[in-house]
């Protein structure tokens, strides 16, 4: 096996990962280093993953096919059974079931492109019988007995689950290309994601996941205008791609690759004005609900007063349908999942007052909160100071590492929230939060999570990865925002496979977001029934905290892998930035910023372009055999081996090792040498 075999190898999930390491004993456990692999064989990893993928999505329409009969839809069936999807609700809601086409003849609450997905699955649809009462005989009269199954509705359903089935394997086939081919199974934590099963076809949002993971996978591939229409036509399914180039723009900025951001921009902006201005021009103008004039170009052929009309109102106070769209998220008030709808009911359900009940609560979790977080910092860095050993170069610590700063950023935090919560939520209490303060709030506190985002990327010692910017835009987003539906969590899954490829942490996520949807529809429930039966408020409320604090977490074990890169799988595994494209091995463009540029990384840590030549060979001590105690003989023995078979370099460590005059084999040939105490004196014969 050469060098490059080395590099270009795939790497297996189970040697990195101990949750897979786990799970692969059900099949015997993970392959040795000596196994006989298969050369080639039909099944890829490539295809591996879409089978998966398929398997998934199967779930996922099974999960909630009992809700495709709109005839169950009674006594709360859509929640008990946690079947509820807004592809059968709004098929009648949106008046897709009576022929209307989105923008034209009704105002959907969905971007353009969601809109057009609507409208050519519902054209099909239509072909299917409608539904039509079955009579029986009773006294001699024909009374009503039954309805058939409203076969348009179900048939709206399968289209748009196979539609979706496709989408979720262009996710998964991006996802998988843009990781590489050494980290191919990385895409496996999209493909076997819980919420895929749950949120798969909770809404539309799949669409803007596979436009997001293209156009990740065209930057890779340097095809910036490619990636820049995949924007744009993200944008035009939903907002939160657009943040994608805030990233971008803050490590091309570092990087010196602003032409290349400028293409994909400009291509992201052409393509949202391709979208949005025919769209514009074509819309019908409403009042509400009510179509009260045709668009600007059915009136201009008309013959009609279309000049009127540029402005987005027309006549009796209508709007047009894209100026209604976006009105009507202006105008919406906090939605159930989000932080200002939990922070308005703690504000009303309980005293906000300065050491009341809900304050005593806060102070005390958050002190608790945040010392347990000190002390798993404190414990971990000592701990990998201990696992490195002596001979182990010791890391550059940064300002964040000293363990007075920790705490007085810990501090400082606590001071924060246990003087901000009786303030927030008594001036909620007092005041209210009308729409246009919520939208002013929420705007003024995701731009300061945006500009912190910033100053990490560009404080960093080293260049953030671009996925794990662009999770960390997407959870500010998700988190400060006024509304955060169930099926948004689908939007940070390919992000976080390609951010942080970790099993575990995101197993704890995928149940948090598994017990948010389970508590949200026992709580509908609960209002249905007038709190006959399901949960209240509090449980629900509680549910949310819970899961925007594991994102949060989440987030903070990204940033904690941008400040210390030796901490990221991707990185350790010989890789830069796969998805960086441009940014891929790229230099600083200057030095000299306030912040360390280079000058701590270790030649291991560096991007290809800045690692210094390999030194030459020399036949001296295996570096196995200079190793400290017995038990980590055989790490070290296993990472000499994988360094001897690549041809790469030689197991020697130059002259620095004991016991050098012992030959070429460091004395090792003996039989029994592993197991004779070290020698402490290099003079000694």
């Amino acid at each position: 096996m050469t060098a490059a075999d080395v590099v270009d190898a795939t790497v297996s999930p189970s040697d990195e990962d101990p949750v897979v390491r786990g799970a692969s004993e059900l099949v015997g456990g993970p392959p040795g280093r000596h196994a006989a692999l298969p050369a080639s064989t039909w099944w890829t990893p490539l295809r591996v993953l879409l089978a998966l993928t398929i398997v998934v999505c199967g779930l996922g329409y099974t999960q909630k096919a009992t809700c495709r009969d709109t005839r169950n839809w009674a006594h709360e069936y859509q929640y008990t059974r946690m079947c509820y999807s807004d592809v059968v609700a709004l098929y009648s809601q949106e008046g897709l079931s009576g022929g209307k086409t989105p923008y034209l003849d009704y105002p959907t609450e969905y971007p353009p492109l969601i809109g057009l997905t609507m409208e050519v699955v519902g054209a099909v649809s239509r072909l299917a019988p409608t539904q039509h009462p079955v009579y029986k005989t009773v006294n001699g009269q024909q009374v009503v007995d039954h309805y058939t199954m409203d076969s348009r509705s179900a048939l709206f359903y399968d289209l748009t689950w196979v539609l979706f089935l496709g989408l979720a394997c262009v996710t998964v086939v991006a996802t998988a290309l843009t990781a590489g081919r050494r980290r191919i199974w990385d895409a496996a934590l999209f493909a076997l994601a819980p919420t895929m099963v749950l949120h798969l076809l909770t809404n539309w949002d799949i669409i803007a996941v596979a436009f997001a993971a293209l156009a990740i996978y065209a930057w890779s591939r340097r095809m910036p205008v490619v990636a820049g229409v995949m924007l744009g036509l993200g944008v035009c399914t939903k907002l939160y791609p657009i943040f994608f180039l805030v990233g971008l723009f803050v490590l091309c900025l570092r990087t010196g690759y602003l032409r290349t951001f400028a293409r994909t921009a400009i291509a992201t902006a052409a393509t949202i004005v391709a979208i949005m201005l025919p769209t514009w021009l074509v819309a019908g103008y409403f009042v509400g609900t009510q179509k009260v004039q045709d668009g600007i170009l059915p009136t201009f052929f008309s013959g009609g007063d279309w000049l009127s009309l540029l402005g987005g109102h027309g006549p009796d106070g209508s709007r047009n349908a894209v100026e209604q769209f976006f009105h009507l998220n202006e105008t919406r008030v906090a939605d159930w999942d989000s932080v200002a709808f939990a922070l308005q009911w703690l504000s009303g359900a309980h005293d906000p007052g300065w050491f009341a009940g809900l304050h005593l609560v806060v102070v005390l979790l958050s002190g608790l909160l945040l010392a347990g977080a000190v002390v798993l910092v404190r414990y971990r860095a000592e701990r990998a100071r201990w696992a490195a050993g002596p001979e182990e170069p010791e890391r550059a610590q940064g300002l964040l590492d000293a363990p007075r700063v920790q705490v007085a950023v810990a501090g400082g935090t606590w001071l924060v929230i246990v003087i901000a919560t009786p303030l927030v939520l008594t001036a909620i209490r007092e005041h209210g939060v009308p729409v246009h303060v919520l939208n002013w709030v929420t705007a003024v506190v995701l731009l300061m999570v945006v500009a912190a985002i910033c100053a990490l990327c560009w404080f960093a010692p080293r260049r953030p990865r671009l996925p794990q910017v662009l999770f960390l835009l997407v959870v500010a987003f998700l988190v400060t925002n006024k509304v955060f539906s169930p099926q948004y969590t689908l939007w940070l899954v390919p992000l976080y496979a390609l951010a942080r490829p970790k099993w575990r942490a995101f197993l704890v996520w995928q149940a948090t977001e598994a017990y948010l949807l389970f508590m949200r529809f026992m709580h509908f429930i609960y209002n249905d029934t007038s709190g006959g039966r399901g949960v209240a408020r509090g449980w629900f409320v509680g549910a949310v905290a819970l899961r925007d604090l594991m994102l949060v977490v989440l987030a903070g074990l990204v940033v904690r892998e941008i400040l210390r890169p030796e901490l990221d799988v991707v990185r350790a595994s010989g890789l830069d930035d796969p998805a960086g494209g441009v940014l891929d091995g790229a230099a600083d463009a200057a030095v000299g910023r306030g912040r360390a540029v280079r000058r701590d990384y270790a030649p291991s840590e560096r991007p290809p372009s800045e690692r210094p030549p390999a030194p030459e060979p020399s036949p001296t001590v295996p570096e196995y055999a200079e190793t400290g105690p017995l038990p980590s003989l055989g790490r070290r023995w296993r990472r000499a081996e994988a360094v001897g078979d690549t041809g790469a370099t030689q197991t020697g460590t130059g002259t620095s090792g004991r016991g050098g005059e012992t030959g070429g084999d460091g004395g090792l040939s003996e039989p029994g040498a592993l197991f004779k105490p070290r020698r402490t004196d290099p003079d000694a014969p």
